[in-house]
């Protein structure tokens, strides 16, 4: 049992001492820090005698105290406290409840974790330590404690999938500048995020960066959804933009599933081929085709978006008219579905936090931190959609819908 005595004399002396109340407050925090280094040093000193109690004896040579030294130990909430270590003549006192050969307890190194995982660069979390905690840290040392803390975003990018059936699946694609080496690349990033059978709740499954050809990297995605246990049988759709190779790969993943072409990106790529002072009668016409009340409506919206069109802009038309089954697909399944799965937004969610959390860095770091980063975004994003379903689009739309 640890009893921690309060001398009242000494209380009533430091209120006393103090005379606005954030300079009380600071005094008290000082005074605590002074206690908990007090009470952390009589805890050593006893550590050490039952040690050398323990010992007596039971050796040849006999075992005795040998003075102190010093060590800088930093508590989360406290700062950096300066300890004096007993020690013992052999060298064998070692404490335990002492972090051993670490100057910060793992409070602190979370702490810088979460503080660079969560959006700030390496050089503003060294920042903010040496202002609180009195120590100089370098980008090499916040990189080693996101190592050492990311077990779980390790493991949560590993996790089994079989327990949940997942219906539609949003896939994209973006870049980042990742280290290798000496050298820096840009990297495709992959994503797939998948609405639940059971719920229509969203989630991030995956996430995949790597070099290679792009078909190639969508083909080793579905393969590591396969051996984590992701039910292909059960996905029906796929919505995706027209990223090259995906549509060919996702096929052979998922042969009894279709694909949806994104209506955004579908009438970006459109109106680029569109003069400038058409472009607004031309996105109305071809809203008329988006959102019309039904399959057989949006044919015949197209048909007059067609004999509209196709004189003055036909690459234009002919964009459209290249995918237009892909693009209406989304009428097969529920109306109240349809507005979510007509684009890529819900995933476009994902893309502008993973573009938000790295604007502080023109580099993202080597490909392991660059992987524990988006899935610390991905994981929260996780968090934020737990109470939403895919039929309440506006909780997942950063982009106009088409």
């Amino acid at each position: 049992m640890i009893r921690v005595a309060i001398d009242v004399s000494e209380a009533k002396s430091l209120l006393a001492g103090c005379s606005g109340g954030g300079e009380r407050l600071h005094a008290v925090v000082d005074w605590t820090r002074q206690w908990v280094r007090r009470g952390l040093e009589a805890l050593l000193r006893v550590e050490l005698t039952v040690l050398l109690e323990r010992e007596q004896g039971s050796t040849a040579a006999p075992n005795w105290r040998n003075g102190y030294r010093t060590r800088t130990l930093s508590l989360a909430g406290l700062g950096p406290l300066a300890l004096r270590i007993p020690r013992d003549r052999q060298g064998h006192y070692r404490s335990e409840p002492l972090p051993f050969r670490k100057r910060r307890t793992v409070e602190v190194e979370e702490l810088a974790a979460e503080m660079f995982l969560g959006g700030l660069s390496t050089r503003d979390v060294c920042r903010v330590l040496e202002r609180h905690f009195g120590e100089r840290f370098d980008s090499k040392e916040i990189s080693r404690m996101v190592a050492a803390t990311s077990a779980e975003l390790d493991a949560w990018r590993a996790r089994d999938l079989s327990a949940t059936a997942y219906r539609f699946l949003f896939l994209d694609g973006a870049n980042f500048q990742v280290r290798r080496g000496r050298t820096v690349e840009r990297l495709p990033f992959l994503c797939v995020v998948g609405a639940r059978t059971s719920d229509g709740g969203m989630e991030v499954l995956a996430i995949e960066v790597g070099d290679r050809e792009q078909k190639a990297l969508w083909a080793e995605l579905f393969q590591s959804l396969a051996r984590r246990g992701l039910d292909m049988g059960a996905v029906e759709l796929g919505i995706m933009d027209g990223l090259p190779g995906l549509e060919a790969a996702f096929r052979a993943a998922f042969p009894n599933a279709h694909t949806q072409r994104c209506q955004v990106h579908a009438k970006r790529n459109a109106l680029r081929r569109v003069g400038k002072a058409a472009r607004d009668e031309f996105r109305r016409t071809l809203d008329a085709v988006f959102y019309a009340a039904t399959d057989a409506h949006a044919r015949r919206a197209f048909r007059a978006f067609q004999e509209r069109w196709s004189a003055t802009d036909p690459s234009a038309v002919a964009i459209i008219e290249r995918d237009l089954d892909s693009l209406l697909r989304f009428y097969r399944w529920e109306p109240g579905y349809w507005h979510s799965l007509r684009t890529t937004n819900p995933i476009e969610r994902v893309n502008k936090e993973f573009k938000r959390r790295t604007k502080a860095m023109k580099i993202t770091g080597g490909e392991l931190t660059t992987y524990r980063l988006l899935a610390y975004v991905a994981l929260t994003m996780n968090l934020v959609w737990r109470s939403y379903a895919l039929s309440t689009p506006r909780h997942f739309y950063t982009l106009k819908a088409a």
